[in-house]
């Protein structure tokens, strides 16, 4: 296992390194940087123990200890800070690292000690106080790591509701691949947990101390695994740019009365959100952009770009959206595209068009964003509409 525990180490530092030389500089590509050097570090200590350097190298021995402590809040403030603006940290962050920093600290007596004293804690790390506590924290790594990946997937579903108010598309920024990570993630914690309970209280050596143990070597082989994963798809994942959520900008209100003071009739401003009329006035024009411009067509078309053709702030478009027609901005803009692809999917002058083409023309970027859209705006696929008699779309 030696050699698995090195190529991962190695390939940690390398995919690190990566991460953290890309540019733009992002604060979730440090974060992800921070992850994968610290799986190194975990699977070079295993390399270590496993090759049984730590008989003649004994000075890094307990070097991993805290290393548990990290992973939850990495990944947590990796994924929070992907898809949650302004995706940077914040000062109370520090406090996540609040475990690590203590473990650290209590462990430091252990750390000054001698590599002939630390070898003798190993032959009896019951006996140890430091070593023994190492064992002890396990559990509490456990749960302090079931509680991160829990936040995680809470973040998750966040996210997927906030890019359905964001993009028309989703194949590229619904992260579907961090949630597959978390999963397995939760495997790796349900399997490090049953692998520490069945070691039992009668081990010889406390759960990362073992040079030898079949259940160190079954957790570590499934941290190298969760390195390539994580890395290669982390390099995948492009930035994200989802809109702040402020509060309501000012809405100019002027006194129908000129004879009326208000301030000396200058603009009143509000945050209670817009008036009535003027959502109103916003919906009729986007609508008639829409239909006018077709730029439901531009697969990648995003919040910011129609609040920007409209010459307003994306937070009132999401308004306008939501409360004038009771849909978000995924919903709405494929609402266009599934109504465009039924009319040429009935037109008889569109028979030589595949189906894909027809989806593709209207805004769709894949065919499996076109079938699974489609259906749920109609209750039947592409296809299956061409084929039969066409039913009234019940999307926007």
């Amino acid at each position: 296992m030696t050699i698995v525990f090195v190529l991962g180490a190695v390939q940690g530092l390398f995919l690190a390194a990566v991460l953290a030389g890309r540019t733009p500089r992002t604060t979730p590509n440090g974060l992800l940087a921070a992850a994968m050097t610290t799986f190194s570090i975990d699977l070079g200590i295993a390399a270590y123990h496993s090759a049984g350097l730590d008989a003649r190298l004994p000075h890094f021995i307990g070097l991993d200890a805290a290393i548990g402590f990290l992973y939850g809040p990495l990944w947590f403030l990796y994924v929070r800070t992907l898809t949650t603006p302004p995706g940077t940290l914040r000062p109370r962050d520090a406090l996540h690292f609040a475990p690590f920093v203590g473990l650290i600290l209590f462990l430091a007596p252990f750390y000054l000690l001698s590599g002939a004293d630390k070898l003798a804690g190993m032959r009896q790390p019951t006996e140890n106080p430091y070593l023994a506590a190492i064992g002890f924290l396990a559990p509490f790594k456990l749960v302090i790591g079931a509680a991160y990946i829990g936040s995680v997937l809470v973040l998750i579903r966040r996210h997927g509701r906030r890019i359905r108010s964001a993009y028309s598309t989703l194949e590229r920024v619904q992260l579907g691949w961090v949630r597959h990570v978390t999963i397995a993630l939760v495997v790796l914690l349900v399997v490090s947990g049953s692998l520490f309970v069945a070691s039992g209280p009668a081990g010889d050596y406390p759960v990362g101390l073992d040079p030898t143990g079949p259940f160190d070597d079954l957790t570590l082989l499934s941290v190298t695994v969760m390195v390539y994963f994580i890395g290669y798809l982390g390099l995948r994942q492009h930035e994200i740019l989802l809109p702040n959520d402020p509060p309501p900008e000012p809405v100019i209100e002027f006194a129908s009365n000129p004879a009326e003071p208000l301030q000396s009739n200058k603009p009143r401003y509000t945050r209670s959100g817009m008036d009535p009329e003027t959502a109103r006035r916003i919906k009729d024009r986007l609508c008639a952009l829409m239909e006018q411009e077709h730029l439901y067509r531009n697969g990648q078309l995003t919040l910011i770009d129609l609040a920007g053709a409209l010459d307003i702030s994306p937070h009132n478009l999401t308004e306008v959206i939501n409360t004038q027609l009771g849909l978000n901005f995924y919903d709405f803009v494929n609402g266009y595209r599934v109504r465009e692809a039924q009319t040429q999917l009935a037109d008889p002058a569109c028979a030589h068009l595949t189906v894909l083409a027809i989806g593709l023309e209207a805004g769709f970027n894949s065919k499996s964003a076109f079938n699974a859209v489609f259906k749920k705006h109609t209750n039947h696929s592409p296809s299956d509409y061409r084929a039969g008699e066409p039913l009234p779309s019940h999307g926007t």
